[in-house]
This record gives structure tokens, sequence and C-alpha cells, in this order.
């Protein structure tokens, strides 16, 4: 195993979480429950037993969805990573200087029309419920461009760094952290329609936090730094 390959899961989860606060996926997300669940938003408010098992089931299958969307993506940026291992410093700088561009983005600070696009699957109503809720994350992994692709992009130019192997399971641990928040939204649905407003009324705060924070990974890649950043990562861990 790569050994800086434990501070690269700590990103995955952490890009799962801000991609689930991002300003153009959190107001969208109690819609997208009630497709997954195939519940109405008054069901999911009154949290029964049963329901609630609905909800968790659904969502863990809309995670694996979202896991197998991006999994595949990972082993390719492995692959591609070591064919070319001999450029993989001019890779780096490359994929740095991408990744600032899309942390600027998110700070509104640079235009980028065409992460405007809506690039979503749009499945209709029937498309709900337990059979659904996969093929939905298949859907929101491969097509929610505008706010999943600075993320992706970052986890991309660090997978390339990663045997195939590693950089699939770096993917699977990014769809995964991101399946989770949405599997902790449907359980807690009452106490979270709160915590979306709260986001929403706050959210230049998280486009400011999210794209500073890929501005500083992008500096990191750029300056090659990233190894020495790691390092520093798993040390932090290990005292704790």
């Amino acid at each position: 195993m790569h050994p800086h390959a434990h501070a690269a899961w700590v990103i995955a989860v952490v890009a799962g979480v801000l991609s689930f606060l991002s300003p153009c996926v959190l107001p969208l997300i109690p819609g997208y429950l009630s497709m997954i669940s195939g519940l109405s938003m008054e069901q999911l408010e009154e949290h029964r037993a049963r329901q609630l098992a609905r909800v968790f089931v659904s969502c863990l299958l809309f995670s694996v969805g979202l896991c197998v969307a991006f999994i595949p993506l990972g082993l390719a940026a492995g692959v591609i990573g070591r064919w070319l291992g001999p450029h993989l410093r001019l890779l780096n700088l490359t994929f740095g200087a991408v990744v600032i561009v899309f942390g600027l983005f998110l700070m509104n600070i640079v235009k980028l029309p065409f992460l405007y696009r809506d690039r979503r699957f749009h499945l209709g109503r029937r498309a709900t419920g337990l059979w659904a809720a996969p093929v939905l994350g298949i859907a929101f992994g491969v097509g929610w461009t505008p706010c999943l692709g600075p993320w992706v992009a970052q986890l991309t130019t660090i997978a390339a760094n990663q045997s195939p192997a590693e950089a699939g399971m770096l993917f699977g641990i990014y769809g995964a952290s991101l399946g989770v928040c949405f599997i902790a939204a449907g359980l807690l649905f009452h106490s979270a329609i709160r915590a979306f407003s709260f986001f929403q009324r706050h959210y230049r705060a998280v486009e400011l936090a999210s794209g500073a924070l890929l501005v500083f990974m992008g500096a990191l890649m750029v300056l090659d730094k990233w190894n020495w950043f790691a390092g520093q990562l798993i040390a932090f861990f290990a005292r704790g």
C-alpha cells in the first residue's frame, strides 16, 4: 500500500461531505430522498420504524450506485498514472493548476460556463423506490458535474499517484462518504431539514471554505508538496 494512502482516504471522506453540502446539491436533498425511498416528505418526517427501515435500505442501495459510478473512474486514473509514470510530475503540475481553477470557481472568483450546464439524469417521478435507488446513485455520480467535478478532479490527481487498486478504493471511499451523508439525512430527516436551512443561509461560507481547500490542495500538487502534507496528516492522526 502507498505510504500516504491513508491521508488520501481522509481527503476522500472530507470531499464526500463537502460535495453533499455544496449549494447546488444540498437544497435538492429532500427531493432526492423522496425519489430514492419512494416516500413523500410527510412520510419521511413521521419517522416510523417501517419507513426508517425503507429509507435506510434505499439510501444504502443509492450509495452502492454511487460507488459503482466512481470506482471505475478511480481505477482508470490509477492505470493512466502508471502509464504516464515518467511524466507524473508534469501531470501533477497540470492537474494541480486545474484544481486551483476549480477552487476559484467554487469561490465564485472565476467563471467556468461549461460547469453551469445541467448534466443530471432526469428519470422522472416514476423512477422511485428501492428498485430505482442504485440507478439513481449511478446517475447522480455520473451526471452531477457542476458540484462534484471540482472534488473529482482533485481525487483524480491523487489517484494518479497510486496503484489502480488504491485509486479505485479512494473513489469508493468518496462515494461511500457521500452515500453516508444521504443515509444520515434520511434517517434524521426531521432534524436535517433545519440543518439544510442553516447551510442554505450560509452557503457562501461553505463555497468559500470548499474553494479555499481545493486551492490549497491544488497548490500542494503544483509545488510538489503533496507527499509532505500527507506525511504531516498521518503524523497528526498518529499522535491523536
